[in-house]
């Protein structure tokens, strides 16, 4: 589960509920290739309890950068599940 912190038209802060950073890092790094993106990145209090928190700061919008960078992600893992089911 995501938690918005802050959603305003150039920045965004997601907190994750789990505290695994897999997903936010996979999308902070999607988001750094943007060139719109000014700022992508992951904060975790500490390792063991903390929460991982996305911050995204954009030129333009911080939530349609986050869509796109989902797409694009969503379109890899699809390309990636057809590719393995093909090779059964």
């Amino acid at each position: 589960m995501v938690k918005v912190i802050k959603d305003e038209a150039k920045e965004l802060q997601l907190e994750f509920e789990s505290g695994d950073l897999t997903i936010p890092d996979l999308l902070a790094a999607e988001l750094r290739d943007n060139e719109g993106v000014e700022f992508a990145g992951v904060a975790k209090d500490h390792p063991e309890v903390g929460k991982p928190l996305l911050v995204i700061k954009s030129k333009r919008s911080a939530k349609s950068d986050l869509l796109k960078a989902i797409e694009k992600l969503d379109k890899e893992f699809e390309d990636l599940k057809d590719q393995l089911s093909k090779k059964k």
